[in-house]
């Protein structure tokens, strides 16, 4: 068996795997990233990996996080407000199985290219759209993996040199525009309204489709995510575009129209090669089996 945790932006997914990779147990937990949450998160992943060791006979350890992963420690999530988080302690507890940490929006890349939506693509981009924006580059069927760090942070790059402060300190960051959490964030300005499941906001959204400023709100979503995926294609020519994360609630809003405007505006180098934008099959399942590829 083999454990798969998932640290996200608002949640923790943590699932027990079987050798074939299919979740078979699955534990999550909603999370507001303040300060008590932040010291004692590593002690809550412990605590539900000693129970499921307990249960089962776990020969593999999968840990995946935002941020820059060096000697057992992840550095600079800067959209859940952590300066570090340090795994060394639990993977020492764990000595005698094997335990992996590795970047989240890669891994979640992964299960998509190799059991989602990408895996009839040699060449793709996956795009993880929560609270960030995540990514993984495939060319020729392969992950590309960066030397120094973590690295392809497609979500940082600039689609406004004079816009939005993003988390990491610099302006105009396409996940500034286009992320989940900036989206619900402007609709909930907009509506005069708290903190709801997504699939409340969906359905409040869609009561809301003749209203003027959600409209607007929708279509400059769009506008910037046309700006950024035009970037990716020029740059990576990819067969394939991928959009997971929470991005997969909101379909209905977004995707449709989308698909049309990309391919009817058609701002990219070679008009003639519009990559496929679909979307990730395994939701928010595709960090877990990740954790464990």
């Amino acid at each position: 068996m083999k454990i798969g945790i998932d640290i996200g932006g608002s949640h923790i997914g943590i699932g027990l795997l079987n050798d074939e990779n299919q979740i078979i147990k699955k534990i999550e937990k909603d999370i507001t990233y303040d300060e008590q949450t932040k010291k004692n998160l590593i002690n809550y992943i412990e605590k539900i990996i000693d129970e499921l060791i307990q249960e089962n006979d776990v020969n593999f350890i999968g840990i995946v996080t935002p941020g820059i992963l060096k000697n057992g420690m992840a550095l600079n999530l800067v959209n859940l407000g952590i300066e570090k988080l340090d795994f060394n302690n639990l993977i020492s507890k764990y000595s005698n199985i094997v335990v992996k940490l590795k970047n989240d929006s890669k891994s979640a890349g992964l299960a998509e290219k190799q059991y989602g939506a990408l895996k009839e693509y040699n060449d793709a981009v996956f795009l993880c759209l929560g609270t960030g924006i995540g990514s993984a580059v495939f060319l020729n069927n392969k992950l590309l993996i960066n030397n120094r760090n973590t690295g392809f942070e497609l979500g940082h790059m600039i689609i406004n040199k004079d816009g939005i402060k993003c988390n990491c300190g610099k302006r105009g960051c396409f996940e500034t525009y286009c992320s989940i959490k900036r989206f619900k964030e402007r609709i909930r300005d907009v509506l005069d309204m708290g903190n709801c499941s997504p699939q409340e906001l969906l359905e409040i959204i869609q009561k809301e489709k003749n209203n003027e400023k959600v409209k607007q709100i929708i279509d400059e979503y769009i506008e910037n995510m046309i700006v950024g995926l035009s970037n990716i294609i020029d740059i990576f020519n990819p067969e394939a575009i991928c959009l997971g994360g929470s991005f997969v609630f909101f379909r209905d809003i977004f995707y449709e129209k989308l698909v049309v405007e990309m391919n009817n505006r058609k701002y990219v180098f070679d008009k003639n090669n519009i990559p496929k934008i679909l979307l990730a099959e395994l939701k928010n399942d595709a960090g877990i089996i990740g954790a464990v590829l």
